[in-house]
């Protein structure tokens, strides 16, 4: 037999002991029903857009890789006018379908002159994760990462991105001058 105690509480309140338990069992039940109660699923933005715009943007993602220059920027262009709801479900075909690097490069650039440079930035860098160490590429999305890092305001780690490169091949010249003024400009 379960022995009963007295418990006060702030020196007003007397609780028996088995009272207790079963008020404080009671009171987390109440607890627990009133936030499920409260919840009416995830905010509209946090939805994936609606099964149409995934259409259009799986389309757009396939296109942005085409070998056609034109064919390829322009369906980039189109994928980064949409939202915040567009870009994860962009994010989320990487892992599903097809991927490019110059498509991610094209997606990338369309993002950044819409002024997502972090969501720029992750493209890019998705590119540049995807080719291979000695891809003619790897330089030129280097410094496109650096620069959005710099856009971002994170200019130590674009001046690291591009003074701690490994490759012993020389930087082309127009490429060169680049990244010798975005150092200048960021260590200043």
């Amino acid at each position: 037999m379960m022995q009963s105690t007295r418990l006060e509480v702030a020196g007003v309140i007397k609780i028996d002991h088995r009272a207790g338990h079963i008020l404080g069992v009671l009171l987390l039940g109440i607890l627990m029903l009133g936030g499920c109660a409260g919840t009416s699923g995830p905010r509209d933005e946090l939805l994936p857009p609606g099964a149409t715009r995934q259409g259009e943007l799986t389309r757009l993602y396939d296109q942005m890789g085409s070998e056609s220059d034109s064919v390829g920027v322009s369906a980039a262009q189109r994928a980064a006018e949409g939202d915040d709801r567009d870009r994860r479900f962009m994010a989320s075909l990487w892992g599903t379908r097809r991927q490019s690097a110059m498509g991610a490069r094209r997606y990338g650039q369309a993002l950044s002159d819409k002024g997502h440079h972090q969501s720029a930035f992750d493209w890019f860098q998705r590119a540049f994760l995807h080719l291979e160490a000695d891809h003619e590429l790897l330089p030129w999305l280097r410094y496109e990462m650096a620069y959005e890092y710099y856009l971002l305001g994170r200019n130590e780690d674009a001046v690291n991105l591009l003074v701690n490169r490994m490759s012993t091949t020389p930087l082309p010249r127009k490429l060169r001058w680049k990244y010798d003024e975005l150092i200048r400009k960021a260590s200043s």
